[in-house]
């Protein structure tokens, strides 16, 4: 059985890249549960899914948008 998860989980540098936010607010994020974490021996790790989640959530979108 193979199984790959590595491709799969972020560290907190790279979503703090990728969102261009310090990694500290990504720490309060996860502290405030706004955003997922997996934690391993107080290292976290973010999924893909979970971070699609939170950028999703925080969409605005005009509705009064004059095309």
């Amino acid at each position: 059985m193979s199984f790959n998860i590595g491709n799969n989980l972020l560290t907190v540098k790279e979503v703090s890249s990728f969102l261009k936010l310090s990694a500290i607010t990504i720490y309060k994020y996860i502290r405030e549960q706004k955003i997922e974490a997996i934690e391993f021996g107080g290292h976290y790790r973010i999924e893909k899914s979970a971070l699609i989640s939170f950028v999703k959530k925080h969409k605005i979108t005009n509705k009064n948008s004059h095309e």
